[in-house]
């Protein structure tokens, strides 16, 4: 009787622990099971995460994109830009501006007869042409100027023959920018060939910025 209470108690222990051990192997498998499911969360996330801002990072890209070929597309539609001006009189003297009074073309509208300038109406690279002439043994200096700096000159005459020169100008200017000829101190003859069109002042704009 004795031995048999020991085998019950015994077997019953072995249960007890049996049941224990269950209990555990329950428990740690359903924390693997929810440790696993909360690893594929957090990479589900971090992917999503990762997506989105690729994303935005492409969005942003395009945007940019757009927006520089919205202004490509307004610098080619611009309208042309050209002139070409005149001086039917001849000119003597010192300190004046130099008003070309005959305007052969004006794409634009940028260059004012009444004051001989060109105001430059859009950012860009510019090319401009000054033509002067001078009489027999004189000569005359013209200055090409952008507001108030002088940025390139031409030299005409001085010689035993009536005489005209060119020079061409490359400026790259601003909207607003004021071009004008002006003749300072240097020589003192303007000569006027108004059945060939000289002395001249004309410009284009090349590309717009």
């Amino acid at each position: 009787m004795a031995s048999f209470c020991k085998v019950t108690i015994t077997c019953k222990s072995l249960l007890n622990w049996i049941y224990i051990l269950s209990f555990f192997v329950v428990i740690t498998a359903d924390s693997g099971i929810q440790s696993h499911h909360e690893f594929k969360q957090t990479k589900l996330k971090r992917l999503l995460m990762d997506d989105n801002y690729a994303v935005m990072s492409r969005l942003d890209n395009l945007t940019k994109e757009f927006e520089a070929l919205k202004k490509e597309n307004a610098l080619l539609r611009h309208s042309p830009i050209a002139f070409v001006a005149e001086l039917t009189k001849t000119i003597t003297g010192v300190n004046q501006q130099i008003h070309f009074d005959h305007v052969k073309l004006n794409l634009g509208n940028s260059y004012y007869l009444s004051h001989g300038n060109f105001i430059v109406p859009v950012n860009g690279l510019y090319l401009f042409t000054i033509t002067a002439c001078s009489h027999t043994n004189h000569y005359v200096v013209l200055e090409l100027t952008v507001n108030t700096v002088v940025v390139g000159k031409v030299l005409a005459g001085d010689t035993a023959y009536n005489e005209c020169s060119s020079r061409t100008f490359l400026q790259q200017l601003s909207s607003g920018d004021d071009v004008f000829v002006q003749h300072k101190t240097t020589g003192d003859y303007l000569l006027s060939y108004a059945g060939h069109g000289l002395p001249s002042f004309s410009g284009v704009l090349l590309k717009a910025f």
